[in-house]
C-alpha cells in the first residue's frame, strides 16, 4: 500500500471546501469584490474536479498495472 494512496481525494476536498466557502463568503457579502471571490471560488471548485480526475485516472492506471503484471 502507498503512503499516499489518497493524497489526490484529500485534495479535492480540500479544494472544494475552500471553493464552497469563498463562494457562499462572497454570496453573503456581496460588496466591491464579490466578483473576484466568486471567480476564485470557481477556480478552487475547478481544481477540486481536475483533482478527483487527476486520482481516478492514477487508480485506473494502478489496476491496469496490477493486471498486467498478474498475467506475466
Amino acid at each position: 500500500m502507498k503512503p499516499g494512496k489518497y493524497f489526490g481525494v484529500f485534495l479535492s476536498v480540500v479544494f472544494l471546501l475552500a471553493g464552497a466557502y469563498v463562494l457562499r463568503e462572497s454570496v453573503r457579502n456581496s460588496g466591491q469584490f464579490s466578483e473576484e471571490g466568486v471567480l476564485l471560488g470557481a477556480l478552487l471548485s475547478a481544481l477540486a474536479l481536475v483533482a478527483m480526475s487527476w486520482s481516478v485516472r492514477v487508480h485506473l492506471n494502478l489496476k491496469a498495472f496490477e493486471r498486467h503484471m498478474k498475467r506475466r
